[in-house]
């Protein structure tokens, strides 16, 4: 009897959230998705972007990616949850706590943190210890850059 039961329970939930960098990210199986079943994402990133991760909010499946950028994954027994990340532009790393004066505040970049510049040197956030801050790319930034402090990644 168990296993007539087990065979109309019915299976769980997918869900794709995609960050800016992608126009869509959908999953091939949405609903009433039963366990072992081969899950493919199919992401549609914006021009210039690239798949960075499929991260894994909850359901505890592990996702494959393809060369394709496709992700693919085998339902476990719960329902699934992924977050789909494109590639930041120009992303870099502070090999070295320093100081900066940016837009006329003082802002400690920690080592470790990263900091995004975009080409056209529009403010983006300086993401350190979880806090942020206005940057523009100036010649203190370039200067940084220069002397190894901001090493790109």
């Amino acid at each position: 009897m168990k296993m007539i039961l087990d065979l109309f329970a019915g299976g769980h939930s997918v869900t794709v959230y995609a960050d800016a960098g992608f126009t869509s990210a959908t999953a091939d199986e949405t609903s009433d998705v039963a366990k072992d079943t081969k899950v493919t994402i199919t992401p549609v990133l914006k021009t210039g972007k690239e798949l960075d991760v499929y991260e894994v909010v909850t359901g505890g499946v592990t996702v494959t990616v393809k060369s394709d950028s496709k992700g693919e994954f085998s339902m476990g027994e719960a329902d699934v949850v992924i977050y789909a990340k494109s590639k930041a532009d120009n992303l870099y790393l502070v090999t070295e706590e320093c100081m900066c004066n940016m837009n006329s505040t003082k802002v400690v970049l920690h080592k470790n943190a990263k900091v995004v510049l975009t080409p056209n040197g529009v403010p983006q956030a300086v993401v350190a210890d979880g806090g942020g801050a206005s940057v523009t790319v100036t010649p203190a930034i370039q200067n940084l850059i220069d002397q190894g402090i901001l090493v790109k990644i």
